[in-house]
């Protein structure tokens, strides 16, 4: 899964992000796809803007993809929802860009970043994503998208570790948060304070991506019965929260220096931002203003029965209505919520999840079968094909084998023939050349020279004494001088056969790979004219593997 997530273009890494599995949800695909990784990566880095790995230049820094994907779709975030959203150490951008194009336009988005260069580029980057105007006002940045389906990004300055519980925004806390930046687990206590009621958090914590979730306020009582195992205590979280470790990971840690206390300033309410209040308010504040304008008399001083009761709204105006509206937070509103409600809630929330993972699974293994299925058919073709190579090898094993044994028949009549018109004699010419076919060196042809040599002078020698027995001396003596040359011709022409033969060995052996026939030259004028003198050059070519 992780680092295999590179892509050309920004359609590509979301293709693999989902391959993978790192994206599951539709709604999270499609804000990867809609918010471009090329418009917030460092400068310099473009042609890498949509490979899976962290990139940096300087302060400024941005995760690899499947980090992000990962713990986006840890967030359980909820399209077209009124969820407020925390971006501890926002960096780029791009995760809260990402966030704000799923959340829709009545969400709340804010971004806490320390360093001013990273500031910079958050703002050019979510500009050249969507166009978009900034607001500047002391030490936050507003950024009015163009569009009305974006929320608002805010973008503070201060530092994520120092963040003030007790002021603004913090005091009904966050719905979602992630953090950008490694914190040890005493600072993932402080920062999981911010968390509101069934909030969820999502960072790293040492080397491990963590998925915090708090589930409520403890009945008193129930926080000492918590045992060691939980997985809370373990992280240092108290008992309304509870832990999940997601991967392992490593991030740059947090800045801890300077310290500056940051507060995130809250909406002040008006009929014009009633819209990023939850539905409980919307509903509350919409009843107030239209029972205003309910004309009712005021009743005598005396006890109302209960069918004479009124809404009290009706003895106030509007006015009064607004300016008081405008001292409420965005949970004013909402049912006070216990542990077990909020366990239900989250209970609820799983079980769904539950579903479509089961729903996930099946097709998994449908896919699965599918792909046995086409495996099964594809080493079926390639068993096929292999047989039907071996079968094409073997043939033409055959044929080579074949084409070699009659080139090795021809080279042993064609020498039996220089032989034979060398010497003049034809006897055994059929044994002699089944025995060279058989020989596999050029020593053994030499030694089958040689012993042809030696039994040719036997047999002229014998000749000799049963024709000249009753020949005078002169006439032996004249004989033997001629079998003396007779003998010295044909010595010089083994001798130079055989210097021919080794020669032509050592050529064939080099030269093997680049030409395996056999090539005679010469051989025809040798046999038509049946001798030749001794000092006569011979030319004949031959490989030892044709012998």
């Amino acid at each position: 899964m992780a680092w295999r997530s590179s892509g050309t273009n920004n359609t590509e890494m979301v293709d693999k992000l989902k391959r993978f599995g790192v994206i599951t949800s539709e709604h999270v695909e499609g804000a990867f796809r809609r918010v471009d990784r090329k418009f917030f990566v460092p400068a310099g880095n473009d042609t890498l803007a949509h490979s899976d790995q962290p990139l940096k230049e300087g302060n400024v820094h941005i995760s690899a993809p499947h980090i992000y994907g990962s713990a986006i779709e840890a967030l359980d975030l909820v399209p077209g929802s009124c969820t407020s959203f925390l971006n501890v150490g926002s960096g780029t951008g791009y995760v809260s860009a990402i966030v704000a194009d799923i959340l829709g336009p009545n969400s709340l988005n804010y971004g806490v970043e320390l360093h001013d260069d990273v500031i910079g580029h958050c703002k050019a980057s979510l500009a050249k994503w969507r166009g978009a105007s900034i607001n500047e006002n002391g030490n936050i940045s507003t950024v009015n998208f163009f569009d009305d389906d974006t929320p608002a990004i805010h973008i503070i300055k201060g530092n994520g570790l120092n963040i003030l519980k007790s002021e603004g925004e913090s005091v009904v806390g966050y719905d979602r948060i992630y953090i950008g930046a490694a914190v040890d687990s005493t600072e993932l206590t402080n920062i999981s304070k911010l968390l509101s009621p069934g909030g969820i958090l999502v960072g790293p914590v040492d080397d491990e991506l963590v998925k915090v979730i708090r589930t409520g306020v403890v009945a008193q009582g129930l926080e000492d019965d918590t045992g060691s195992d939980d997985a809370a205590s373990l992280s240092g979280l108290g008992a309304d929260f509870t832990s999940q470790l997601l991967s392992g990971v490593r991030f740059a840690p947090l800045v801890m220096l300077p310290v500056i206390y940051t507060v995130i300033p809250s909406n002040v309410w008006s009929p014009s931002i009633r819209r990023f209040y939850p539905d409980e308010h919307r509903c509350a504040s919409m009843a107030l203003l239209m029972c205003s304008n309910s004309a009712i008399v005021q009743p005598l001083s005396r006890v109302p029965t209960p069918d004479e009761r009124f809404n009290a709204a009706a003895m106030l105006p509007k006015s009064i209505w607004l300016e008081i509206l405008s001292y409420t937070h965005r949970r004013w509103f909402a049912p006070e919520q216990n542990e077990t409600d909020i366990l239900k809630r989250r209970l609820m929330e799983e079980r769904a999840k539950t579903a479509k993972a089961e729903r996930a699974r099946q097709e998994a293994e449908a896919r699965c079968l599918a792909a046995e299925r086409e495996r099964a058919v594809y080493r079926l073709l390639a068993r096929r094909w292999q047989s039907r190579l071996n079968a094409l090898l073997s043939q033409r094993h055959e044929s080579e084998q074949g084409e070699s044994e009659q080139y090795q028949h021809q080279a042993a009549e064609d020498l039996i023939n220089l032989l034979d018109a060398g010497t003049g004699q034809n006897n055994n010419s059929n044994a002699v050349m089944v025995q060279i076919s058989d020989r596999s060196s050029l020593a053994e042809l030499r030694s089958i020279i040689r012993g042809r040599d030696i039994n040719s002078e036997d047999e002229e020698d014998s000749a000799s004494e049963d024709e000249d027995g009753v020949i005078d001396m002169e006439e032996d003596h004249s004989i033997e001088e001629e079998i003396d040359e007779g003998e010295e011709g044909n010595a010089n022409e083994d001798e130079d056969l055989l210097e021919f033969l080794a020669d032509a060995n050592e050529s064939v052996t080099s030269g093997r790979n680049r030409n395996n026939s056999v090539v005679m030259e010469d051989v025809n004028d040798l046999v038509a004219t049946g001798q030749r003198n001794a000092d006569q050059p011979r030319t004949v070519s031959i490989s030892s593997y044709d012998l």
